[in-house]
């Protein structure tokens, strides 16, 4: 009895290992069997839905932005690392292609695709934005330019810009940058979006144009400078003569006169637009000249980051000027400097040129005396660049300072009474800009032949205010017109001595 016990027991445990056994190999061969089925027959949906999630937001943006660059570099994918995204990329797509043809078997509800994000469903909602052609933006001026299909008709004054992305609209520009003048006639600047009821062009040209005004203040010599020359500089240089210039309210004699600067601007003949009646056809137009301020150029918005320096480069390269640097007194003691005296022969001059003569003469200066005759530009910018320093009553001949070498010193004799800050905007500014030494001498009312017309306690002496309010044109007649110079020399020889330590650094 006890024997068939210990057997009975014995049985019954080889029974139960048998049976787990069993168990553990069947769990093996259905864990096995899935996997196999899964390898089988799910590789391509996992590769699929890991792209579509991945590259909504990483792989597609990546492309989209790494084969512009290669593009801009002028390469081919040739790089090791290009050539590895390269063979992923389209092992992928080839992937997502046989997913998506699968999955287009799917009811729309069982689609998984990935959220938009926020900004991808903003730019689809937006309209294609279009540039605006003309800036209104600067108080003084107005310009426009338009790339394409641009037609100019010249005595109706009208450029057309024709766009399919562009809506029909019209304005009606000063092509001179003070917009607010009178007696410069304004063009029409208006888009199309076809061809239709637009003048067909009559003469085809391949480089760019420019349509701008003589008029204004043209004829004075800073406004010269400020209005026309700088500006058009600015405009046209980086064309490097490859720009035709369009011209209403021409003046023949203006351009012979600048001859030298407008043939290194322009290698194509000025355009009479006032007198043309043919429809000129360019493919970049712009209608007015680009301006910052007053002789005064701003690199950061300049095209190629011209400065004043530049223009003042330029200038003395149209003209053939020698000079490029000022003396240096530290390398050259024994030399003397040589100062040009603006001598004024209308208003604003100076009533006692042979003291101021002396005294600088006293100082070691060479003295040149000289004032610009009207249609030899040249010739006087030639003199200006042989000079150190120039000194003058603020007035129009100071505009010779871009003829001035590099480092010279510009000395500003500014009458009374408050007139400071006009003067140190009409050329101190700008000759700081055009790296010059700047020094600004303020004359005393002693030095003002004004106290001849006005007793020492007149509102013109004590109240100036008073009468630069009553506009610029009264109180221009008065302190610009009616006043001359009579030079202290003792007050204003430590700024000759000043100049010559600025040339000594």
């Amino acid at each position: 009895m006890g024997l068939e016990k210990t057997i009975v027991r014995n049985m019954s445990r080889i029974e139960a290992r048998k049976l787990g056994l069993a168990l553990m190999i069947g769990c093996c061969i259905v864990i096995l069997t899935y996997f196999v089925s899964m390898s089988e027959t799910t590789v391509d949906q996992q590769l699929s839905v890991a792209y579509r999630v991945g590259t909504a937001e990483v792989v597609e943006g990546k492309i989209s932005l790494e084969k512009p660059e290669r593009l801009r570099k002028g390469g081919h994918g040739n790089t090791a690392e290009e050539k590895v995204h390269h063979s992923n990329f389209s092992a992928i797509s080839h992937m997502t292609a046989k997913e998506e043809k699968r999955e287009s078997k799917k009811p729309k509800d069982e689609e998984i695709l990935p959220p938009k994000r926020e900004d991808e469903r903003s730019q689809t909602m937006k309209p294609k934005v279009v540039e605006p052609i003309c800036d209104f933006s600067n108080p003084r001026t107005e310009f426009c330019e338009m790339t394409g299909d641009v037609r100019i008709h010249g005595k109706s004054s009208s450029v057309v810009f024709v766009s399919p992305h562009q809506r029909s609209n019209e304005w009606k520009i000063v092509p001179y940058v003070r917009k607010q003048m009178g007696n410069v006639e304004k063009v029409s600047v208006r888009t199309a979006s076809s061809p239709q009821g637009v003048p067909e062009c009559t003469i085809n040209r391949s480089v760019p144009a420019i349509v701008f005004a003589l008029g204004g203040f043209t004829g004075n010599y800073y406004h010269d400078f400020t209005d026309v020359l700088l500006p058009l500089f600015l405009t046209a240089r980086q064309f490097d003569g490859e720009v035709q210039f369009l011209i209403t309210n021409i003046q023949v004699w203006w351009l012979h006169k600048y001859d030298p600067i407008m043939k290194r601007l322009t290698r194509y003949e000025f355009v009479d637009l006032d007198d043309s009646n043919q429809v000129l056809c360019h493919p970049y137009v712009m209608v007015g000249l680009r301006f910052h301020n007053d002789l005064t150029i701003q690199p950061a918005r300049a095209p190629n980051g011209y400065s004043m320096i530049d223009f003042t480069a330029f200038l003395r390269s149209a003209y053939s000027l020698k000079k490029a640097h000022a003396i240096s007194l530290r390398e050259h003691p024994d030399r003397k400097p040589r100062l040009l005296l603006v001598a004024r022969n209308g208003t604003r001059r100076f009533t006692n040129v042979p003291e101021i003569v002396q005294m600088a003469e006293g100082l070691n200066y060479e003295v040149v005396r000289a004032d610009a005759d009207f249609g030899d530009v040249a010739g006087f910018a030639s003199v200006v660049n042989s000079c150190d320093v120039i000194m003058g009553v603020h007035g129009a001949g100071l505009t010779n300072l871009v003829f001035l070498p590099m480092n010279a010193v510009l000395i500003q004799i500014v009458p009374c009474c408050e007139l400071e800050g006009m003067a140190t905007h009409t050329f101190g500014f700008p000759s700081m800009a055009a790296g010059l030494n700047y020094l600004e001498y303020n004359i005393s009312v002693e030095e003002s032949t004004l106290l001849e017309l006005y007793t020492r306690e007149h509102p013109v002496f004590t109240d100036p205010q008073s009468l630069h309010k009553q506009g610029w044109f009264k109180m221009g007649k008065l302190y610009l017109v009616k006043q001359n110079v009579k030079l202290d020399v003792n007050r204003f020889r430590p700024f000759l001595l000043r100049a010559m330590d600025l040339l000594g650094r």
